[in-house]
This record gives C-alpha cells, structure tokens and sequence, in this order.
C-alpha cells in the first residue's frame, strides 16, 4: 500500500513537471519523482523483509487426530 502511494506521488510529479512554466520548476518536479520513486522501491523491500520475517502460518489438520504417526480420526 505504501508503494503504491510514492509511485502515485510519482506520477503526479512528472505531470507536474511536463506542466511546468520554468526549466526551475521542471527541475525541482523531475527531482521530487526521482526520490519518490526511491521512496517506493524501499517500501517495496520493506515489505518483502517483513513477510520474510513473519512465521510460517499454523495449519490444522482439519479435525483429525494424529497420534504416534497414524491417522485415529
């Protein structure tokens, strides 16, 4: 979700920049993109070390007892 919102700020500022008036603005639009795109990339590699980090899920065996490795249920 953060990805998405700096590659949103992104897009907003190249807009802004092909918009712009002065080679100043353009400039200071062109910048903005540049690091709000190494905004979302770290987001982006954020989030992937995150779920790494998160432990595997707990599964269930659906109501089956298993005892001593054979199946009771």
């Amino acid at each position: 979700m953060e990805k998405a919102y700096w590659l949103s700020r992104k897009r907003a500022s190249l807009k802004l920049a092909r918009n712009a008036v002065s080679s100043a603005a353009r400039l200071v639009h062109y910048d903005l993109a540049g690091r709000y795109g190494l905004k979302a990339l770290s987001a982006e590699t954020l989030a992937a070390d995150l779920a790494n980090a998160l432990p595997a899920p707990i599964s269930s065996n659906h109501g089956k007892i298993v005892r001593g490795g054979t199946d009771n249920g």
